[in-house]
């Protein structure tokens, strides 16, 4: 059995290409937008982005909640929540 290298940071995942990273993050920027937040800023592979001043139904929400998200060069997607106690990093 071979053995496989892995990238000195340990992930096991490669980089991908720039292209293909500015879509996903477009997707995942789309999602959001559909769930109810606004853009705030906005790059190729990174937003601030805001709930909208409306309550949801099923979902409780503060209203004018920012967060920062983004895809890294590997397609990881995080969210940091920028205002509030706790830092509110997610990472998937």
């Amino acid at each position: 059995m071979a053995a496989t290298a892995t990238p000195a940071d340990g992930t096991g995942l490669d980089p991908i290409e720039p292209e293909l990273r500015k879509k996903q993050f477009a997707g995942l920027l789309a999602a959001k937008i559909e769930q109810g937040y606004d853009v705030e800023s906005q790059g190729d592979t990174e937003a601030v982005i805001v709930t909208r001043g409306r309550r949801r139904r099923f979902r409780s929400q503060i209203v004018g909640k920012r967060q920062r998200i983004a895809i890294d060069d590997r397609g990881r997607t995080t969210t940091h929540g920028l205002e509030g106690g706790s830092d509110g990093t997610v990472e998937r």
